[in-house]
């Protein structure tokens, strides 16, 4: 089964060197969005307001990149 790499980079670089093996595209986005969502959902929000934009890029064995997600919060 293949191993991706669901890296993330807010102003500064957390690189996942284990992986997570995953069988396709479809696990690939779902593993991708409920990551995300859980680590989003603990960080201080006036933090992420103040912070650069917010990306996970997901790679493969070979390092390139498959998928990414990205978010930014801006208060007007």
């Amino acid at each position: 089964m293949p191993r991706y790499f669901f890296h993330v980079m807010d102003g500064h670089a957390l690189i996942d060197s284990e992986g997570t093996e995953l069988a396709n595209m479809a696990e690939v986005r779902k593993e991708a969005v409920r990551t995300a969502g859980e680590i989003l959902s603990k960080i201080n929000t006036s933090e992420l307001a103040r912070s650069q934009p917010w990306q996970m890029t997901v790679a493969d064995a070979a390092g390139k990149t498959v998928y990414s997600l990205r978010f930014e919060s801006r208060d007007y």
